[in-house]
């Protein structure tokens, strides 16, 4: 059964959860590393994109982090005072460096838990070594491969959404417009193909016809051939599931295509860095996204969106544009924040045991994992979003 929280209470505009600040410690062990060592600071492992394609993206998740980090350790730290110390490395979009560096958090800075970035590509490779060495890990990427089967995943957990929920959202909504034909082109890595193969699926399902799929590669800086190929099948809308920069680049080549058609994107675009990368061609592009990203158009009163407006507002503070993707971030460091404050322990079993039970109404929407699903975004946080004068918005 999971058990959840009743509420998130927002203290200096940080999300705290209603897990309290301090827990008891009584299975806290103290066994003489770094990270974990009782009554010292408790480490926590990033291992992130700050350089290669997708730097973008990781660098936004690494303020997140930073601030999230930072507001816990002001409201009290866990486990009695004891601060969370984040130690970050860049993977460099790469996998082989991803597997360095979260080997070395492990072993060298005794970290607790890992959390890492948005390359699929390069967390699905991790998972065995978490496990072994049964350390939690929370990937802040989306391919379903990361978390599935569960019976091989036990210590790994992730919080963006399922390609096949991007997918179903997407779709449903094209449908609803009464959209008859699509055009779909996305990168050639795992995240890529299991979008594509959710796109058409959803696609079939819906009575919508695919008149051309394009994709390219991870580090192609020009998609124009492949846009001209699907705009010459004359579809009515077009589906990109991409990253940045790709997703602005698409979007560019797109309307030099002159397609007048949608451009409908999935939650890995980019948010914010999407309209910055596409600038002028983003504007009337659609998206699938947790709707914290358009939290100024939401006009419900309750808690969980009155701590949304509050973590948008104190990012936005500190770094001037709110990245959203930073909601990701925040919910990782929450979440682990939670599991070490209801667990009372650093060790690593408990806490992923604590993960897999508890819930939450984080940044990014509710949460709740379980025996059976370590991907607990739900899929009522997700929403179809649109660019308009330079800024996401609702588009229902």
């Amino acid at each position: 059964m999971i058990r959840t929280g009743t509420s998130l209470a927002l203290t200096g505009a940080i999300l705290v959860g209603a897990l309290g600040l301090t827990g008891c410690a009584a299975s806290e062990k103290d066994d003489g590393t770094g990270g974990q060592l009782k009554g010292g600071d408790i480490a926590i492992g990033a291992s992130l994109e700050l350089s290669g394609p997708t730097q973008s993206i990781g660098t936004a998740y690494k303020k997140a982090l930073e601030l999230q980090v930072d507001s816990i350790n002001e409201q009290g730290g866990v486990l009695g005072g004891r601060k969370l110390r984040l130690i970050v490395k860049d993977n460099q979009t790469k996998p082989a460096q991803n597997i360095t560096n979260v080997n070395d958090l492990i072993n060298n800075d005794h970290v607790v838990a890992v959390i890492t970035g948005g390359c699929s590509a390069c967390t699905v490779p991790v998972t065995s070594i978490v496990e072994k060495r049964k350390v939690p890990l929370i990937s802040l990427a989306s391919a379903t491969a990361i978390t599935d089967p569960v019976a091989e995943r036990q210590y790994t957990f992730k919080i963006s959404p399922n390609p096949a929920q991007d997918a179903e959202v997407l779709l449903a909504d094209l449908k609803k417009k009464g959209v008859k034909s699509v055009g779909l082109l996305n990168v050639d890595n795992p995240y890529g193909q299991e979008g594509r193969a959710a796109v058409l699926a959803q696609a079939k399902k819906a009575g919508i016809e695919v008149t051309g799929t394009q994709q390219f590669g991870q580090e192609d800086k020009d998609m124009s051939v492949q846009a001209k190929r699907l705009v010459d099948d004359r579809p009515e809308a077009v589906v990109v599931w991409a990253v940045m920069p790709a997703a602005g680049i698409i979007a560019k080549n797109l309307r030099d295509a002159e397609f007048d058609g949608g451009v409908y994107l999935d939650a890995g675009a980019g948010a914010e860095l999407f309209v910055k990368g596409a600038q002028g061609a983003a504007e009337g592009v659609h998206m699938v996204f947790p709707r914290v990203l358009a939290i100024g158009d939401v006009t419900s009163g309750s808690e969980s969106v009155r701590n949304q407006k509050q973590w948008v507002e104190r990012y936005t503070d500190t770094y001037r544009d709110y990245s959203g993707f930073a909601s990701f971030g925040a919910d990782a460091a929450l979440m682990l924040r939670n599991a070490i404050a209801e667990s009372g322990s650093t060790d690593g079993p408990e806490l992923r045991d604590t993960i897999e039970t508890i819930g939450f109404d984080g940044v990014s929407g509710p949460i709740r994992n379980s025996a059976k699903e370590h991907s607990g975004l739900q899929p009522e946080s997700l929403g179809v979003l649109v660019v308009r004068d330079g800024d996401w918005h609702l588009a229902n």
